[in-house]
């Protein structure tokens, strides 16, 4: 894959409510957490990274607030900002594809609901429900913000939601079914009935200590961090950026999906179906010098001990073992936690904004490095580096397993 391009990316997170900002806390390795609004106020030992100052009136009119779940609203404030960020004043309504991903939805509106009918029965149940908490409608909302009548599809593949969303969008493009593509994912499963779930199912562990809720790749990990957020980026025909006189930020090269079938929430322990998919992007890619040619990689690296390991030893077996130079890795569900199926744009777009700077994030909460790791895990602050080639993982429950090779810089006659 050779001729698809990224012009443009958007982000709601909890570190802020737009690229820049993103960024620059992201690179000084700052916690986004606060206890969770059911912890005691005592003494918290529940804890979520949420997004702050989130207006939905900013991004989008009031009736299409009043219809949307907040996973939409997050969606579209970041689909507005990836296409100002790629300077499409109007997206070509035929030749635009829209591409979403989510694990969630509308949860919130279906527990709400739910709420409101056992307390207070059927008259209290909002009639918007179905379009406001249906898998499909934030990206249904993005189009009709737009006009847009190309390709438009939802994809729900756990926590490799977004990541497979842009995989399939770069996919139209390169078959010619659409010019531009609006890609991306979100999640706001911050609820009680989760959090208690992930605790009672081993994913969590309730502490005291913010600091120790999420240290991916760190020897002592307990668990992950439930975050919330939205990422889109705006994927374009090279020929397309060309024609508009738009130098793309980076390529897509390889991407790669395929299936763990282990078990439904624990990976293969070997990491062997990680490896493959991480070898089928790189492979896709036609990197010069094969694997060796990744500068940077963003990986899942969720903090739970069964995940980390997994991925661990799928690193270890990709670069380690054939003697190839490893690449930097680091993880960002140290910093806002793990966003469900916006995971994957989310450090898509980390990596992308750090990588122009010449940095890359630091690995947050990772303090003893976990010493099956046989590559460089960034830790305490962030690394001055060039990043030509960087890769990110996104798996997923159910054995959902996903990869993405980047290059960047490009630009006319860049490969």
């Amino acid at each position: 894959m050779k001729d698809v391009v990224i012009s443009g990316t958007g982000i709601v997170s909890s570190l802020g409510l737009e690229r820049g900002e993103y960024r620059d806390n992201m690179l000084v390795g700052k916690l986004a957490i606060d206890p969770a609004p059911w912890a005691d106020p005592e003494s918290p030992t529940a804890w979520i990274s949420r997004v702050h100052g989130f207006n939905a009136g900013d991004w989008m009119e009031p009736h299409v607030e009043d219809g949307t779940d907040l996973y939409s609203q997050f969606l579209i404030a970041a689909a507005v900002q990836a296409v100002a960020d790629a300077g499409i004043e109007e997206p070509d309504p035929m030749r635009t594809a829209v591409v979403m991903g989510t694990s969630m939805a509308g949860v919130k509106t279906l527990t709400g609901a739910q709420a409101k009918f056992e307390q207070e029965g059927p008259s209290a149940v909002p009639r918007k429900v179905h379009i406001q908490a249906w898998a499909n409608m934030a990206a249904g909302q993005v189009a009709m913000r737009w006009q847009l009548h190309g390709p438009l599809l939802s994809v729900c593949t756990a926590c490799a939601s977004s990541l497979d969303a842009i995989g399939i969008a770069a996919r139209m493009i390169e078959s010619g079914m659409a010019d531009v593509a609006i890609a991306g994912g979100a999640d706001t499963g911050l609820l009680p009935i989760l959090y208690h779930s992930q605790v009672a199912y081993g994913m969590a562990s309730a502490t005291a200590i913010p600091e120790q809720v999420s240290r991916p790749f760190d020897v002592d990990r307990v668990g992950l961090l439930e975050g919330e957020g939205a990422g889109v980026v705006v994927l374009e025909s090279r020929k397309s950026a060309r024609s508009r006189g738009m130098t793309p930020r980076a390529s897509v090269r390889g991407y790669a999906s395929l299936a763990d079938s282990y078990h439904p929430s624990s990976p293969e322990p070997t990491g062997k179906w990680e490896a493959l998919a991480m070898r089928r992007a790189i492979e896709e890619a036609d990197l010069p010098e094969g694997a060796s040619s990744v500068d940077a990689l963003v990986a899942h690296a969720t903090g739970t001990q069964a995940g980390d390991s997994a991925e661990i030893s799928a690193i270890n077996d990709v670069f380690a073992s054939d003697g190839s130079a490893p690449p930097l890795v680091t993880s960002i569900k140290g910093h806002i936690g793990h966003t469900a199926g916006a995971a994957g744009v989310m450090a898509l777009i980390a990596a992308l904004e750090s990588a122009e700077v010449g940095k890359f994030m630091p690995t947050v909460g990772c303090k003893s490095v976990d010493p099956a790791a046989r590559f460089p895990i960034v830790t305490g602050a962030a690394a001055d580096v060039e990043i030509g080639t960087l890769q990110v993982n996104s798996f997923g429950f159910g054995g959902q397993d996903a990869s993405m090779v980047l290059t960047r810089p490009v630009g006319e006659g860049a490969e």
